[in-house]
């Protein structure tokens, strides 16, 4: 039971974690390999927008987990902190509904991408594992936003709205 609640309260900063390191130690490579050896790693800049694309996507999910998404605060701020425990739960069956929608089309692009069979150009990767973050992503979002749905429903999680300054 450990693992399993070590899993759900860091699996997304983990991975997160990996993925940064690895784009960190790619492009070191590349600026070491084209500017001190003079050739260039051609792999490179390919592997880091890929790395980068999956990082975006399950970005989405540790923001809904951590309750940092966007927002605009003005109608919780004109009707008071009573509302704002309505005002978030709108907010997150807003996001869930767009989830589940992105998930809904984006599983069949992946699919018909992994059926033609299209390969990356440099890394001669299956471009449907690019595609797949796209599902995966919103997936893992979308049962962050069913998460945070029923804990604040069930009073053991408090809304997650921050007004603060940009």
């Amino acid at each position: 039971m450990k693992a399993l609640r070590f899993i759900e309260a860091n699996l997304e900063r983990y991975l997160l974690a990996a993925i940064l390191l690895a784009l960190v130690v790619i492009l070191a490579m590349q600026v070491f390999a084209r500017y001190v050896v003079g050739a260039p790693l051609v792999w490179s800049e390919e592997l880091a927008r890929y790395l980068l694309i999956w990082c975006t996507f399950i970005g989405v999910s540790l923001a809904v987990r951590e309750g940092r998404n966007i927002s605009v605060d003005l109608l919780p701020t004109i009707f008071g902190p009573k509302s704002i425990k309505a005002f978030t739960l709108l907010a997150l069956a807003g996001s869930l509904i767009f989830f589940v929608i992105i998930v809904w089309y984006s599983i069949p692009l992946t699919q018909r991408i992994a059926k033609i069979g299209q390969r990356s150009p440099g890394l001669n990767i299956q471009m449907w594992t690019i595609y797949a973050a796209a599902p995966v992503g919103f997936s893992l979002a979308a049962l962050r936003a069913v998460q945070a749905i029923w804990l604040l429903v069930s009073g053991r999680s408090g809304p997650t709205h921050k007004s603060e300054a940009i």
